[in-house]
């Protein structure tokens, strides 16, 4: 069993584009059915599935399945708040409490950074499982060459042709446009996120990923 955990804003939605294209019916796109350990139960998996994709926190499956196997995707945590940020703006989901904070209390860019569930949301949603533990972690600004790691890591077919889905559509090139100060306000509350994010990519550039295919 493979187990991936979509942490929102790092590439989750590309990500899963690619699995339905590789891995076909074998894959359950779990959003909103488990999202904690305790929700966890054998029978809301559909039968026949050995993948798992999407929201929820990275020890949901530890009983169900102790020898999964762990993947994800994270992005540096300053570009990851700002892109969810953003996000909520563009596309209100009144369902989730920081998007409802931001609306109803009409947040800055620095209130929204201060709530509590902003703060290393890629650790929270990692459940603090050390970089370790996961046999693929995939690099949002480096996409195409870690999907191509992913592949030759397990087994699958090579993409020549990676999809980016969910861009920001206003954004202008690669970063946002932040204020040093802003940028140093979102760091300071995401030290965890930025380590583990910094060990991560380290440990891509550590595996040769080679030349990239290209993205759409």
């Amino acid at each position: 069993m493979i187990v991936s955990i979509h942490v929102p804003k790092c590439a989750g939605t590309s990500f899963k584009r690619v699995l339905t294209e590789i891995c076909g019916a074998r894959i359950w796109y779990n959003y909103g059915t488990i999202f904690s350990r305790d929700q966890a139960r054998a029978e809301l998996v559909p039968p026949g599935t050995n993948f798992i994709h999407g929201h929820f926190l990275a020890d949901a499956f530890d009983d169900l399945f102790p020898g999964r196997r762990l993947v994800t995707w994270v992005r540096h945590p300053v570009e990851r708040l700002v892109s969810n940020y953003h996000h909520f703006l563009r596309s209100p989901d009144m369902r989730d409490d920081c998007c409802r904070a931001l609306h109803e209390r009409q947040l800055s860019l620095r209130q929204f950074a201060d709530l509590e569930w902003m703060r290393n949301e890629a650790c929270r949603y990692l459940a603090n499982k050390p970089v370790e533990d996961f046999e693929f972690i995939g690099i949002t600004e480096k996409f195409g060459a870690s999907i191509q790691h992913f592949c030759r890591a397990f087994g699958f077919r090579n993409v020549l042709r990676v999809p980016r889905e969910n861009p920001n559509p206003d954004r202008v090139g690669e970063l946002y446009p932040l204020s040093p100060d802003d940028r140093a306000y979102i760091l300071e509350r995401n030290a965890a996120d930025l380590d583990w994010y910094n060990r991560a990519s380290q440990r891509l550039a550590d595996a040769g990923t080679g030349d990239s295919p290209r993205v759409a």
